[in-house]
């Protein structure tokens, strides 16, 4: 079995120029790492292929790449999977991500089975069906799991959209945030391993990075997402480059 894939989501005919800095950046900080494109079935990749001719491309229906619902809906998919199934890990790496260093051996070598950036606020659900049926209902809040850069276990993930099937079903039909499902879910699994928020934020930040930073003892994490959309001057000082972008 292979280690890990890391796998760029694109759907427009080519990046826009921070997406393109953002990718460049990160290939070249994983640079000999796999790496694949996720790509709706009909899209024209020539840009892709000219830019970037050592990426793979996978292929996938082109309904699940029309809206924010739809692409949650193939990261719930367990064909999403199986389509990966010969990897240990996958890394999902959306275009408005960044990688600072690579880190991937120590984290892949981590118990956890999914870790993306804290959610400082946290997100909260009422899980009422499947074995939390009637009297059993039960309310959980998360504080880790951002998708926009997330590791994830790629066997431990897909059974657990088989372990909860009534509530997985209920995510798909409303196309909610498939990352709040693992984060969520995750936590009342039986054979789920998340890690607090502490340890997420070294791995990845978004929201409040200056926080995570202070109580990491000023330490950057492995990557960023949403950077140049929520605090993009707080991440110049670990990407040289942006200095003559920002």
């Amino acid at each position: 079995m292979s280690r890990i894939a890391v796998l760029i989501p694109i759907y427009k005919t080519r990046f826009e120029p921070l997406e393109q800095f953002s990718v460049d950046y990160s290939r070249a900080v994983i640079a000999g790492r796999e790496c694949c494109f996720l790509a709706p079935a009909g899209l024209d990749c020539s840009y892709y292929n000219e830019r970037y001719p050592g990426v793979s491309i996978e292929l996938f229906p082109a309904g699940y790449f029309e809206s924010i619902d739809s692409y949650n809906r193939l990261l719930l998919s367990p064909d999403f999977y199986r389509r990966f199934i010969r990897y240990e890990f996958i890394l999902i790496l959306q275009p408005d991500a960044i990688l600072i260093r690579d880190e991937l051996d120590f984290w892949t070598a981590q118990p956890f089975d999914y870790i993306g950036a804290p959610w400082p606020d946290g997100v909260e659900l009422t899980v009422w069906r499947d074995r939390f049926r009637d009297n059993f209902r039960r309310r959980v809040r998360a504080s880790v799991g951002n998708g926009g850069l997330s590791l994830r276990r790629v066997r431990k993930c897909l059974a657990l959209l088989g372990e909860f099937p009534e509530t997985h079903g209920v995510f798909l039909e409303a196309g909610t945030n498939e990352d709040s499902y693992f984060s969520l879910l995750g936590l009342l699994s039986t054979d789920f391993v998340l890690p607090n928020e502490v340890i997420a934020s070294r791995f990845s930040m978004e929201l409040k990075p200056e926080f995570y930073f202070a109580v990491n003892g000023g330490r950057y994490p492995m990557g960023a997402h949403a950077w140049w959309t929520v605090q993009p001057k707080f991440w110049a000082p670990c990407i040289p480059p942006l200095a003559a972008i920002l």
